[in-house]
């Protein structure tokens, strides 16, 4: 029996209302998180760890010729005892909550769309059988009819998307030892991904309505990545993230963890060969600089860099990154407290290709030209 957030916080406010002395219950925070071998599928679904994120990214085309981005984000977190609410630990209000965010972006237009939800006014859950997560009826991903797909569902800004994405490759286990990658000082994680999942499905809008618009077909590719562990999102400025997909079929996977003092905590991430083999990659393994130009968003006052050059030598692998619509930034402050930068880039050198690129917190540790 599912017990919605909703509903254990009424029951437990109600109890601490009529005063009686109750203590907190037991919290997934009371010991350190596992650390375990990754098995798939299984661990597509729910953990009882602290925190937990589902994200789906893609690069689309209607049967009109229109090309589209689009995102797809769930977030889970249990409640910490350490924070406190009306006095008492938060996890005797709720046990955890969910949050998602979506985006779409008309990459002809350049018109970014974006919403936020969060579990106190839609109901929500993540089953801890397999992948199926939802926030609301219509935000949701969960496991396809044939064992292996993904089902996207979502409305966002006038659209309306439902969409197919099926695996071209094994999964990948990022970090080492295979499924666990650090976080700088938050920690380590675990974390998987399919990096090259073939989409097919419809798309309605923009409109006023999209259910009542014309379902236009679409194709295209998406990346999935799946991270859950103990690790603090707190100790440390932010990330930079890319998830490039190349012409050749080989995908590269970086990240640089910031520190508050501006310098670079941690960098590490993962080639994938199109035949679907993959090497985790240290940070003497790879080029990720920011190279000049910038972009400031006029609503958060954050500056981002707006293009980079990657370089992977061991793979001949040297780019130029650039985002392909300038504002795509996500303030999330209603729901997570953060401003991120989430889009669509394309790719250009040594290989062609597109991508996406995540840029966390500009807006409380200002970008020093790094």
């Amino acid at each position: 029996m599912r017990l919605t957030t909703t509903a254990t916080a009424l029951v437990l406010a109600l109890m601490a209302s009529a005063c009686v002395p109750i203590a907190a219950p037991p919290s997934v925070y009371d010991a350190p998180y596992p650390v375990a071998a990754v098995e798939l599928p299984r661990d597509d679904a729910a953990h009882p760890a602290p925190i937990e994120w589902w994200y789906w990214v893609g690069h689309l085309e209607d049967a009109d010729g229109r090309p589209l981005a689009f995102q797809l984000t769930f977030f889970k977190a249990y409640a910490p005892p350490a924070l406190p609410v009306l006095g008492l630990p938060a996890n005797l209000w709720f046990e955890k909550g969910h949050v998602a965010h979506a985006a779409v972006v008309d990459l002809e237009s350049g018109r970014h769309v974006m919403a936020q939800r969060i579990d106190f006014f839609f109901d929500a859950d993540a089953s801890d059988d397999d992948l199926e997560v939802f926030v609301g009826p219509s935000w949701v991903a969960e496991r396809a009819d044939d064992g292996m797909s993904h089902v996207l569902r979502f409305t966002v800004g006038g659209y309306a998307l439902e969409l197919m994405a099926t695996p071209q490759k094994p999964a990948v286990l990022h970090g080492d030892p295979p499924g666990i990658q650090s976080m700088g000082a938050g920690g380590v994680s675990y974390y998987t991904a399919h990096t090259r999942m073939a989409v097919d499905g419809t798309v309605r809008g923009p409109c006023l309505v999209p259910a009542a618009c014309r379902a236009v077909s679409v194709t295209g590719q998406a990346w999935f990545d799946h991270q859950w562990g103990d690790f603090r999102v707190d100790r440390f400025a932010g990330w930079d993230w890319f998830a490039l997909q190349l012409d050749d079929d080989s995908e590269v996977m970086i990240y640089l963890i910031r520190g508050l003092d501006g310098t670079i905590e941690s960098a590490a991430g993962t080639h994938v060969a199109a035949d679907g083999r993959a090497r985790a990659l240290g940070e003497d393994d790879f080029v990720l600089e920011a190279t000049g130009p910038t972009w400031t968003s006029p609503s958060t006052g954050a500056t981002y860099p707006a293009e980079w050059r990657v370089a992977v030598p061991a793979f001949g692998v040297d780019l130029v990154v650039t985002p392909m619509v300038a504002d795509q930034e996500m303030n999330t402050r209603a729901t997570t407290g953060i401003v991120y930068w989430e889009g669509a880039v394309a790719v250009r050198g040594s290989h062609g290709g597109v991508g996406f690129v995540e840029l966390t917190n500009y807006d409380r540790v200002p970008w020093a030209g790094r």
